[in-house]
């Protein structure tokens, strides 16, 4: 059974906890930022915007938009569709580091 994305919202928010990473979720709603990203984390020194899909779900032209400002910006944006995935992208930051 392919989890929902609040499923996987849940797992990475209980993951984060875990892992003792300072996150936070970004209220999205009228007056908001059209392609904002639903969590901010503070990891190694940097801010990354971390937007969560189910599996095989595509991000909107406006979160496109957004990840190549931060891209164009030098802050890390992640798309994950999964606690491992979010744990590689992580262990690639700290190899990084």
């Amino acid at each position: 059974m392919m989890l929902s994305e609040n499923n996987i919202k849940f797992q990475v928010k209980d993951f984060l906890a875990v892992k003792h990473i300072f996150n936070y979720h970004l209220l999205q709603g009228i007056g908001a930022y059209k392609g904002v990203p639903d969590r901010v984390l503070h990891f190694q020194g940097r801010v990354v915007y971390l937007e969560i899909k189910r599996p095989g779900g595509k991000m909107s032209e406006h979160q496109l938009a957004f990840q190549e400002q931060c891209s164009r910006d030098g802050i890390l944006y992640f798309c994950v569709s999964s606690i491992e995935e979010l744990a590689a992208q992580l262990d690639e930051v700290e190899k990084r580091s």
